[in-house]
């Protein structure tokens, strides 16, 4: 898995790549615990070339969810598709994380 952060519009993106499962579990509550030190509002996970998930990941999209809802701040999930989203769904992730087709729909959706 590679994950690079970038700001778009004023709100965080991380964009990530490849398997993310329990043994990239490392990697990504790294990258998190950045963007949360950073204090932004909003922060938008790119799954548009995510491959493939587990339950370690949906535990911890699940853990990341809670701990912005408990700082006020939005969690979204964008460009899930094929397999990992038919997974994400199975988990109702959308219930805990706002999920959108595009950054744009996200970043919209933040100012409704």
């Amino acid at each position: 898995m590679q994950i690079m952060h970038r700001v778009y519009r004023n709100a965080d993106v991380i964009d990530i790549t490849g398997q993310f499962n329990f043994g990239t579990r490392k990697e990504f509550t790294a990258a998190m615990e950045k963007v949360k030190q950073s204090g932004g509002a909003h922060v938008i996970l790119n799954f548009k070339q995510v491959t493939f998930v587990d339950s370690a990941a949906i535990g911890l999209l699940a853990l990341a969810s809670q701990q912005f809802k408990s700082t006020n701040r939005k969690l979204s999930l964008v460009g899930v598709q094929g397999t990992v989203k038919q997974v994400l769904n199975l988990a109702h992730i959308e219930q805990m994380i706002s999920t959108f087709a595009s950054e744009d729909l996200a970043i919209g959706a933040k100012a409704a």
